[in-house]
């Protein structure tokens, strides 16, 4: 049966934090997963896979342009599997929390929406299903401005230097996206042929050469 690929674009590292729970789900339900960073550009054909799950951070609104990259690349290839895509953002962590004001869980909502709408117009390619996912804040210094857009969207004190990882990411919901695509999958690949063979590995060596002295 054909693996499923993991593509993830990231800034702080949450992300592939995500890509990686994405993957180690994957193998607990006894499938192949691969996992690659939207940065590399020697990847194979997605034909090879059965289905392909896409997570890209969002920042000021607009997703990580690497995966925007990828994603008009291989956009004629994402329309022949299923996919999924994972929308990840401090956003939807506002627009989840029920200890928030309607109005602003609302603006929040409709801030994440955006997103991924704008990732539609920017990449001329829509995924069978899209779905927000709430970020994390990372171990990394925030300057004051930044601390108070932080502040802000999740109505948490952000100090100079955070001790630790504060995680947002509803785990459970999204073993339940992965574990719906990876039925999909089956039953996707289950009218395919199987995969074509790998590619030979290049060698430079000449067969029956004499190395020198």
């Amino acid at each position: 049966m054909r693996p499923i690929l993991v593509v993830y674009a990231t800034r702080n590292g949450h992300t592939r934090h995500i890509a990686e729970r994405i993957a180690d789900r994957i193998r607990t339900l006894c499938r192949e997963a691969q996992i690659q960073d939207a940065r590399t550009e020697a990847l194979p054909a997605l034909e090879r896979y059965s289905a392909v799950i896409l997570a890209a951070s969002v920042h000021l609104g607009h997703h990580e342009r690497e995966m925007v990259k990828f994603v008009r690349a291989r956009r004629s290839e994402l329309g022949r599997v299923p996919t999924l895509l994972l929308s990840v953002s401090l956003t939807e962590a506002a627009a989840a929390d029920v200890h928030r004001p309607d109005g602003e869980r609302l603006d929040a909502r409709r801030a994440t929406r955006k997103a991924l709408e704008d990732f539609v117009l920017e990449t001329g390619w829509r995924a069978d299903r899209a779905v927000s996912v709430a970020g994390a804040l990372t171990d990394t210094a925030y300057g004051p401005l930044t601390r108070v857009l932080m502040q802000k969207i999740i109505h948490r004190d952000v100090p100079d230097q955070p001790a630790r990882r504060v995680v947002f990411t509803d785990w459970a919901a999204l073993n339940s996206e992965v574990d719906a695509l990876v039925r999909g999958a089956a039953e996707h690949g289950a009218t395919l042929p199987a995969a074509p063979p790998e590619p030979p590995g290049f060698s430079t060596a000449v067969v029956g050469a004499i190395p020198a002295p």
